[in-house]
């Protein structure tokens, strides 16, 4: 068909194990936070009561891993590891997968192991207040902001230009003395040095992506440790969240799962039971 992807590894699993990896947006160890609990419990009542069902989860890796739901039906074990496909070779080949971690799982885990660490430290409900704050951005981070290195690079750029002279108002060169007199720019000179010791003391610099804007010694950073926050350990907490390009993801995914099983893969008896699963996957909900 002409896809290219990392190598899909399928796992079977049954609907708890389905539910408690959705809990964890896919991966199979996620750091430690009161949140999963509460997405599980949702997740396992909604299947209780049939208003769900995951057929499968894929998640962007090298390997790639996707879960197969135990008990269902061979055709939507078709359907479904037919979608993954298109889903890994969207994964590989779109621009705004191009800088995404293709180790996220070990990096997961990396994260569970220093949060872990930092409990140990400073206690469960410090950690979990602070983490709780960063967490309340998640949503407002733009997850655009990654391709814009170079405009940010250009506008600290100029910072450091107006900083190098701060206040000099453009004038000829007869009238500069009167326009910028020396005690004017000295004074805006040590007003610019002061507020840029006070930007450097914040982290980060500026918000993205991988990165939550947080007050520096506010009470979101109080709440780790006794005393003053360590830097380190703040640093460390704010982790990445995961953005996915969804509609134009399913998209690809269903067009190419329509395409291989038209094709390729359905024998004529499952024709008719492909037809009806498939119009339920791409019907679109009222509430959407």
């Amino acid at each position: 068909m002409g896809l290219t992807f990392f190598r899909v590894v399928f796992e079977m699993v049954d609907w708890r194990e389905m539910n408690a990896l959705a809990a964890y947006g896919g991966f199979p160890t996620r750091y430690p936070h009161w949140r999963w609990g509460m997405e599980y419990a949702e997740l396992a009542k909604s299947y209780e009561y049939g208003l769900h069902k995951i057929y499968e989860m894929v998640i962007n890796n090298d390997p790639t891993y996707a879960y197969l739901l135990e008990g269902n039906a061979l055709v939507d074990q078709k359907l479904v590891m037919a979608h993954v496909y298109g889903h890994a070779d969207f994964f590989v080949n779109n621009v705004y997968f191009s800088h995404t971690n293709r180790k996220m799982i070990d990096t997961m885990a990396n994260h569970a192991t220093r949060v872990r660490r930092h409990q140990e430290r400073h206690g469960i409900e410090p950690v979990e207040r602070f983490m709780d704050a960063c967490l309340s951005v998640e949503d407002l981070i733009d997850p655009g902001a990654v391709f814009r290195e170079a405009r940010r690079a250009d506008a600290a750029e100029r910072r450091r230009a107006r900083a190098a002279d701060p206040g000099r108002m453009p004038a000829k060169a007869y009238l500069d003395r009167y326009v910028n007199p020396p005690d004017y720019l000295e004074e805006k000179r040590t007003a610019g040095a002061s507020k840029a010791r006070e930007e450097a003391k914040r982290f980060p610099p500026s918000p993205g992506p991988r990165r939550a804007r947080v007050p520096h010694g506010g009470g979101a950073a109080r709440a780790v440790g006794a005393g003053r926050p360590r830097d380190r350990a703040r640093r460390e907490l704010l982790l990445p969240p995961q953005r996915q390009t969804k509609v134009m993801n399913e998209g690809w995914a269903s067009y190419w799962h329509t395409h291989m099983m038209t094709t390729r893969i359905l024998d004529d008896t499952e024709m008719i039971d492909y037809a009806d699963h498939h119009s339920g996957t791409v019907a679109t909900c009222p509430a959407g």
